[in-house]
């Protein structure tokens, strides 16, 4: 009936007999709105990171990265090494070795991973257009180290500082397979720090990097590897994954760039839904305005409820009347919570309104907008709308018909 459906817009704007029920119509909608936003909001700081991470992986990760599926070390095959750099697709390999340490810098100390590296992981990883910092030591002439700046600032490293070293613990092969370590039995490795990077926070406040012939030297086992990672040519096809497991054997895993920090995408998207569904439930509890807005105009319109049952209108008829009407005052709700969402969306894109802390790389939260997002806000806070408009219409069955016996 066009005649139901013209009520509720009748009863949203036409004048009231109070204009308390004005105020709490207009904080239901401005609560909503904001809600809405917020949502939107949350998911495109988390989408903006997620493409911020995702760039950086994909600018420092390799192509490939050859591991162990169980286990921790391999031993160098010069002739599978042969084979790999001999296809036609792979542009440069690079070996790796990392370890487990305990670093000590004067008073401080903490836990990290050490890790060796040779010639060519610049190449294979742009690693040099990570480095933040540098000092003028020559590092052919001595042990040298490059940090992460979380590790740094946290043992409190000073480039400029000639005469401090790092000292790092490293256990021996023999030691690694071992329960409980005594560390004045593990080996000590002196490097003069002379580089700090940044990639990511992980690798930030974990990782020193080193000559990967001296780290060898240290654990006790000439050519041990923790893996593999290949540049390959831009020309390659989607079978050099195959064709690379073939080389390497069932014992080992080939990881292209898409599954080498899987499960730190996966931890993203979670912490995404899980804030998703905290501002979620805030914005049930916002709804609960929109519960009493309804009611109050239940109760402002309980003569004309009267009415329409005496004139043979169905219960079910009035109570659509009210759910449509918490529906009308969602769906304004949503698109001004659309439209906020926009606008902080271009102000934090043109001006980066909301800043981040110095120490990061960037200056402000990165954001991005994706049309899927809009879709699952909007069916979020529609449903949430659509139960709270429940509520109050069920009310409606007890007020009672008037002129039944005329």
């Amino acid at each position: 009936m066009n005649f139901v459906r013209s009520i509720p817009f009748r009863y949203l704007f036409g004048r009231k007999s109070s204009n308390a029920i004005h105020w709490i119509t207009g904080i239901s909608i401005l609560g909503i709105s904001i809600g809405t936003a917020s949502l939107i909001l949350v998911l495109s700081i988390f989408n903006g990171f997620e493409e911020l991470l995702s760039t950086f992986f994909s600018k420092h990760n390799p192509d490939i990265k050859i591991v162990l599926k169980e286990g921790k070390f391999f031993e160098e095959d010069s002739t599978k090494i042969a084979k790999l750099k001999s296809l036609p697709q792979v542009k440069n390999l690079t070996r790796t070795l990392e370890e487990n340490a305990l670093f000590n810098y004067l008073e401080a100390q903490d836990f990290g991973t050490i890790m060796g590296v040779d010639s060519a992981y610049n190449t294979v990883c742009s690693f040099n257009e990570a480095i933040m910092e540098s000092s003028d030591m020559n590092c052919s002439q001595m042990q040298c180290a490059t940090i992460g700046i979380g590790v740094r600032n946290k043992l409190g490293i000073d480039l400029s500082n000639p005469l401090e070293e790092i000292r790092i613990f490293i256990p021996t092969l023999e030691q690694i397979n071992e329960s409980t370590v005594n560390v004045n039995s593990l080996r000590s490795l002196y490097l003069k720090p002379s580089k700090v990077f940044s990639i990511h926070q992980e690798q930030d406040y974990e990782f020193v990097l080193t000559d990967l012939e001296l780290l060898r030297q240290y654990i006790g086992k000439n050519k041990l590897l923790s893996s593999i990672e290949l540049k390959l040519n831009e020309t390659h096809n989607s079978t050099i994954v195959h064709e690379l497991q073939t080389i390497m054997g069932n014992d080992f895993q080939v990881k292209d760039r898409s599954k080498q920090d899987e499960s730190f995408i996966k931890i993203m998207k979670l912490e995404k839904w899980l804030f998703f569904a905290l501002f979620s439930l805030t914005l049930v509890i916002v709804c609960f305005t929109l519960i009493g807005t309804i009611w109050m105009i239940v109760l402002e319109k309980k003569m004309d409820i009267s009415i329409l049952k005496s004139l043979g209108m169905q219960e079910s008829d009035v109570k659509s009347i009210f759910i449509r009407l918490g529906l009308l005052l969602t769906l304004i709700g949503i698109a001004l919570g659309f439209i906020l969402a926009l606008i902080f969306y271009w102000m934090q894109k043109q001006y980066g309104i909301v800043g981040v802390p110095e120490e990061f790389i960037i200056d402000s939260y990165p954001i991005s907008i994706s049309i899927w997002d809009f879709l699952i806000v909007f069916i979020t806070v529609f449903s949430i709308g659509f139960i709270a408009s429940i509520l109050p219409a069920q009310k409606i069955q007890s007020i009672p018909t008037i002129f039944r016996e005329e």
